[in-house]
């Protein structure tokens, strides 16, 4: 069962999407701010993680930050979300999503990197 960290200081994102991850079968496990996210990260070792842009303590991009600094956790994909249009300069994710965002669009995202690490597992 694939592990998908979803961290965002919205409750009600937070549970609409953990209900809708764990029907499609994910464990998922979640974080209220970048600085909650990278202790989950580090205890859950999470196949995928998805967080917002902006919240209060440590922010998306902050956390990407110090995520890609511990090698141990910097191969996980991540996905951006914002209800900002601009995207921050400094890419340290592998996507950005803007809010609001529809189940068939995160889905399909998650998806694409899951399946993606699948493949890499299997051709080694």
């Amino acid at each position: 069962m694939k592990t998908i960290l979803v961290i965002d200081d919205e409750r009600s994102i937070v549970t609409a999407w953990k209900r809708i991850l764990q029907f499609e079968g994910y464990r998922v496990v979640t974080a209220s701010n970048g600085l909650e996210g990278l202790v989950a990260a580090k205890q859950a070792k999470p196949d995928l993680i998805i967080t917002d842009r902006s919240m209060r303590i440590m922010d998306g991009v902050q956390f990407c930050r110090h995520l890609k600094r511990k090698r141990e956790l910097s191969r996980i994909p991540v996905i951006l979300t914002s209800a900002d249009h601009q995207e921050p300069r400094v890419r340290l994710w592998d996507e950005f999503l803007l809010k609001p965002v529809t189940t068939e669009v995160l889905l399909a995202s998650i998806r694409h990197f899951l399946n993606r690490d699948d493949a890499h597992a299997e051709s080694r």
